[in-house]
């Protein structure tokens, strides 16, 4: 190949006649040159991507065959194949160990794979595949690939794909091709981890992979141009290198929800949906990865596999990409594995067959139960021949007739037996000996029987229990459960076939609470969970079979290709390992078993809990004979009773005119307000002097004598409740001689005080009153003057309200939480109870809140609402008078809040957290004429976390966006023009105070004035490129041309970096003083619109240092809008002892390196000393497209410059 350059280059020298003719011919686009491009970009990208060093077996990788492929595709796959078929070279260079060894196969189209085939091929290859090459010249040729790949059972969505695309009829539809690719990887197969290499030229190839999971439009997948391939080499080896192994799932994912589709199962998802263990490790998930997660509910099975090969149910749902995760207490199953992946197994739950619980034994069996039929039996017998013997002898000796007839021998007996008093006790001693023996002999007997009563009521005795399927098959109950349990009982058992036969799956056997109820009645029997029926209402109450029919363990379903699935099992394997999820299983039983056994029984009343413990209270069921003979006596005396009343009406008619005069009158009246109460009860007597002798009188309230008889005709209260009065006056003492006499009765509530006629009471002027409000805190200081009436003897309270004013201390007291009986107390006692107090928080219970100053004349109450209206009421009490009290003034205080800020287009609003207590409001309207119908948000943390939250009239119109750290933007959707909404930021974290926090609205797809973001605005450390005293780092530019970046650095100690430390914040780095700061390091700014991604050199750092770096993006008009600060740190060791930091370009020079210059006055010479407040700003400076970032080793003869 030397020679014929030689060659060629002579002849280039010889020369030319005038008339010679020279033919340039066109670039073979599918001759061999093109074809071995092809493979050397296929060989760089395999060793590049498919490298897996944590790997301890041999990987495979899948190359496919596209048939009727067109050159040079077809030359670049057979060469590829060929090359991997043969091995590599045994001649390996001296001191390499690096060798990249696959386990090869080899697929294609040619013949249609039908299900025979298929079958084989999921029979005989189970190992899961980790590459995949695939080389196409026409996009449907794709789609019959992943078709064929997709079918066998090794096809692995989370494998590495690297999708080559050489078309010479298509060189310009690199990024749509590359995208189309992409979706239908991401969409179709739930593969994320794609290169796809598309040749726009004969030996160029650009290098495309996917973003779906970093930015705000989370789960859309965004093509991104990671490298470019010249003949089989990347233009920017190192750059190329770190953005093609970028991870495509970020380790948080703040911008990200996931659909969570549930099945009630309780105790794993609650009926509200809102509790479960399930639902606890997911929130444990979603903690330690930051993303969010929406619910839904529903009484769906988990699904099954139908006959045309679609899933119902949950599964359905799922591969309609209507759901994300299911959960719901679902156990592993071999033909889901196959088609769906899961978790690690996390909790076990145990069914069995749940029949009613049997009850206690027939209650009126009990009394009877408690001594055999024969000793019943014995005890007759002994009642009878000791009521005989009690007559006999009462005949030969000197007794009364009542020892003499044998139905009260009987009678006696019978009470002796029961250990009731006897009236007709013996005379005789013969008799009495006999009474003493037979009670001796009757105490006995009932203190066994009684012991024997309460053991029996204590712990009552069952009836036979179920506990076998044998005898719940022989009863004829109705059987049935899930549909997923059913396959259980498929198998060639007897006792298994027969439960199989008579197996329902219908609605009335599904686990929910009506169903239990008809289990509870004895209609149905369920195949169902413990752990459902112990956290129901119905724990106790049902039996579950002693042997379980199965134990299985529980998992989350998701799609094979699920991107968060291996974490979720790292961080579930970790959960387990740490014991944190049998804590949440152990909390679960406590809280069942214990918690909410307190919750019920706080919530019961003493009746309800002695009905709830039928086994020690007596109930109809135990005595119904005791019962049912009072019942009959009570109908006897009924009877007779009425007979008596009709052959006595005249007896009957007196006592009713009797009765009629002795007939007492009672009025009724009521206080709406507490207040003083004065009732008066005159005599009237026309044409007489005297009047009379007054009845008695008395009255009530509520029910309840609160004064005694009394002949006198006043009653006064200084303060009574309010409520409904009974004044009772007796008739029966009214004298014949008080003919012609009336009375009146009358009460008078207004004015009716001890001390409303003092003289000097009136003389009191009303007093002025100030109140300082201070809204930040929710406190207000009243300040009052002093009364000019007694002033050295008054003491001050206030009544704090606020529906209404008080008239009088009394009302007030009387509206107070701490209400006291007014009639048996005074207020003069009552208030001095209250001890004075500086500050007092108001009883959010209570309207009326009371505070007591003593002679003080200020008082600081917290804990008033915003935008509301409290009336103060100052009383002042006098110390040496008793129930004198009055009212000193009164005023009316609001406390008024700040308005929200309003916001504009292309402008940076600053709000402080810290005027509302932790809490920023803005305000705004979208325009009339928006054609969009919606507006974005960016929102920049001047420190610490917030959380946002946009409501539309009080009602939040998206969920709460939480977290917010760095400077993010936030799409608001569903919105109308001319509407106005309302934006809250509040913090987070309430340990750490936020001051500031900046934000900027627009309506449009940018923001007026401000600099267009990247979709990620992450800053990325190339950690392979990182050296003692420089570190290197790449982010994405800006779609717009005209961007000013500046970087910052500031230096950290090694506490603050492990910390989380920001110093300074996102909103210090407009300021004129950050290069003041204490920690500040340099500051570089340059113009790098023409590559993408771009990179900067960081030099003149310290070894084994930490920094903090910020980058910014400065638009033509000057405003600027911070990326996502990253920290990076320096190599503790230098690799070359004699290194010196170059001044050189960055890159391979050209248009994006930096100048010599200024590159040597941004870095630093060995010896010198870096001074804390430099910057240097290199304006239209950038960074090759290539992205290499090599130092030169021999240092260009430059100007030295001063830093």
């Amino acid at each position: 190949m030397y020679v014929a350059a030689l060659l060629a280059l002579l002849l280039l020298l010889l020369p030319w006649p005038a008339g010679a003719i020279v033919y340039v011919r066109m670039k073979n686009e599918r001759g061999p040159t093109a074809a071995r491009a092809g493979v050397g970009c296929l060989e760089l990208l395999s060793d590049t991507y498919l490298h897996t060093t944590q790997s301890v077996q041999i990987e495979s990788i899948v190359i496919f065959f596209v048939r009727r492929m067109s050159s040079p595709a077809r030359e670049i796959l057979l060469g590829y194949l060929q090359q991997h078929h043969t091995g590599y070279d045994e001649e390996q260079e001296l001191g390499t160990t690096e060798q990249s060894n696959f386990q090869l196969k080899l697929m294609s189209d040619t013949r249609p794979a039908d299900d025979g085939e298929r079958r084989l091929a999921q029979f005989l290859d189970y190992k899961l595949t980790d590459y995949y090459v695939i080389v196409i010249d026409r996009f449907e040729a794709l789609g019959r690939a992943l078709a064929r790949l997709s079918s066998t059972a090794s096809f692995n969505p989370r494998g590495k794909f690297i999708v080559l695309y050489n078309n010479p009829n298509d060189r310009d539809s690199d990024s749509r091709l590359a995208h189309r690719v992409l979706l239908l990887l991401f969409i179709d197969h739930h593969a994320v981890n794609v290169l796809v290499a598309f040749a726009f030229d004969a030996v160029s190839y650009s290098v495309y992979t996917g973003d779906p999971y970093h930015g705000t439009d989370c789960g859309q997948m965004k093509p991104l141009k990671v490298a470019t391939v010249v003949n089989g080499s990347f233009t920017s080896p190192v750059l190329a290198a770190a953005m093609i192994n970028i991870p495509k799932v970020p380790p948080e994912m703040e911008a990200c929800t996931f659909l969570l589709c549930t099945r009630v199962a309780p105790p794993f998802i609650d009926l509200d949906c809102r509790r479960g263990l399930e639902l606890q490790i997911m929130d444990l998930l979603r903690e330690s990865m930051k993303f969010g997660v929406r619910v839904s509910c529903s009484e769906m099975d988990r699904g099954e596999l139908t006959d045309d090969g679609n899933w119902t149910d949950l599964l359905g749902m799922m591969r309609a990409d209507e759901c994300d995760i299911i959960a719901g207490g679902f156990n592993p199953d071999f033909d889901v594995h196959e088609e769906f992946g899961a978790t690690t197994l996390y909790l076990q739950d145990t069914h069995t067959w749940f029949v009613p619980k049997a009850g206690p034994d027939a209650r009126w069996k009990l009394l009877l139960q408690i001594f055999e039929v024969t000793t019943w039996q014995l005890f007759g017998c002994v009642l009878l021949i000791s009521a005989c013997v009690w007559r006999g002898v009462g005949q030969f000796l000197p007794e009364s007739d009542a020892h003499r007839e044998l139905s009260m021998c009987v009678l006696n007996t019978w009470c002796v037996f029961l250990c009731i008093s006897c009236h007709n006790r013996p005379v005789c001693h013969a008799l009495r000996l006999f009474f003493m023996a037979l009670a001796l002999y009757a105490l006995n007997v009932t203190t066994i029987y009684t012991s024997i009563l309460i053991t029996i009521l204590t712990n009552p005795p069952h009836a036979y229990q179920v506990d076998t399927i044998e005898e719940l098959l022989a009863a004829g109950v109705p059987i049935g459960g899930r549909v997923d349990s059913e396959d259980w009982f498929m198998n060639d058992f007897e006792d298994d076939r027969l439960v199989s036969e008579r197996y329902n799956v219908s609605s009335e056997f599904q686990p929910s609470l009506g169903n239990l109820q008809a289990v509870l009645e004895g209609r149905r029997s369920l195949l169902i969970s413990r752990l459902y029926v112990r956290n129901t209402k119905y724990y106790g109450l049902l039996h579950g079979l002693t042997q379980d029919v199965f134990v299985t363990q529980i998992e989350m379903i998701v799609e094979k290709g699920f991107p968060l699935l291996p974490k979720f099992n790292r961080i579930l394997s970790n959960l387990i390992a740490m014991g944190i999820v049998e804590k949440l299983w152990q909390d679960f039983v406590h809280n069942v078993t214990i918690l909410d056994r307190i919750r019920r029984n706080r919530a019961l009343s003493e009746e309800e809990i002695m009905a709830a413990s039928p086994e020690v209270v007596l109930t109809v069921g135990h005595l119904q004979s005791a019962f049912a003979l009072y019942g009959i006596g009570m109908c006897l005396c009924v009877v007779v009773f009425l007979l008596e009343v009709v052959s006595k009406t005249r007896c009957v008619g007196r006592w009713r005119r009797s009765t009629e005069d002795t007939w007492d009158g009672l009025y009724s009246f009521r206080l709406p307000e507490t207040s003083p109460l004065s009732v008066a009860l005159t005599t009237v007597c026309p044409g007489r002097d005297d009047p009379g002798v007054a009845p008695r009188w008395w009255v009530q309230h509520e029910g309840r004598y609160i004064a005694a008889h009394a002949n006198g005709s006043q009653f006064y209260r200084s303060c009574a409740q309010r409520g409904l009065y009974h004044v009772v006056v007796s008739m029966a003492d009214r004298l014949p001689a008080a003919g012609g006499c009336s009375y009146r009765l009358s009460y008078n509530r207004k004015g009716a005080e001890e001390f409303r006629n003092w003289p000097y009471r009136n003389l009191s002027a009303p007093s002025r009153i100030k109140v300082q409000q201070q809204r930040r805190r929710y406190v207000v200081t009243i300040k009052w003057e002093k009364s000019k009436l007694d002033i050295h003897v008054m003491n001050y309270c206030l009544a704090v309200s606020t529906g209404r004013r008080q008239r009088t201390l009394c009302q007030a007291l009387g509206n107070s939480i701490h209400r006291p009986a007014c009639d048996t107390i005074d207020v003069n006692d009552y208030l001095h109870r209250l001890s004075p107090r500086e500050e007092r928080k108001l009883d959010a219970a209570a309207e009326t809140t009371i505070v007591c100053t003593g002679t003080r004349t200020r008082q600081v109450i917290r804990g008033m609402k915003p935008n509301a209206t409290y009336y103060v009421d100052v009383f002042a009490i006098h110390s040496q008078h008793n129930n004198l009290s009055f009212l000193l003034g009164s005023t009316q205080v609001q406390l008024n809040r700040t308005r929200p800020t309003q916001l504009v287009e292309g402008k940076i609003v600053v709000g402080k957290l810290s005027t509302l207590g932790g809490i920023s409001l803005f305000s705004f309207k979208v325009p009339k004429r928006s054609p969009n119908s919606f507006f974005k948000l960016h929102l920049t943390p001047c420190g610490g976390t917030v959380n946002l939250e946009v409501l539309k009239k009080k009602r939040r119109i998206m969920e709460v966006v939480r977290d917010v750290y760095y400077p993010r933007t936030v799409t608001v959707r569903n919105v109308r023009p001319g509407e106005r909404y309302l934006i809250r930021v509040h913090e987070a974290d309430e340990t750490a105070r936020l001051n500031r926090i900046q934000v900027a609205v627009s309506a449009r797809d940018d923001f007026h004035e401000l600099p267009r973001m990247p979709h990620n605005t992450t800053i990325t450390e190339l950690v392979p490129l990182r050296k003692c005293h420089s570190s290197t780092i790449a982010w994405f530019g800006s779609p717009e041309k005209d961007v000013t970046y500046c970087v910052y650095v500031f230096k950290l100690p090694k506490t603050q970096y492990y910390n989380n430390v920001k110093i300074p914040t996102y909103c210090e780095l407009e300021s004129r003083d950050v290069c003041n700061h204490p920690q500040f390091h340099n500051k570089h700014c340059f113009n790098g619109n023409e590559y993408n991604p771009l990179s900067l050199d960081i030099p003149n750092l310290l070894p084994e240092h930490y920094y903090t770096v910020f980058v910014t993006a400065i638009s033509a008009r000057g405003r600027s809008l911070p990326y996502k600060s990253v920290r990076i740190k320096t190599s503790p060791f230098c690799l070359e002892s004699n290194q010196i930091l170059p001044d050189g370009p960055i890159g391979h020079g050209g248009k994006g390196s930096l100048k010599t210059g200024a590159t040597g006055a941004y870095r630093k010479l060995g010896g010198q000393r870096r001074r804390n407040t430099a910057t240097v700003s290199t304006k239209n400076a950038g960074l090759s497209v290539k992205g290499t970032l090599k130092r030169s080793r021999k240092r260009p003869d430059a100007p030295k410059q001063s830093v």
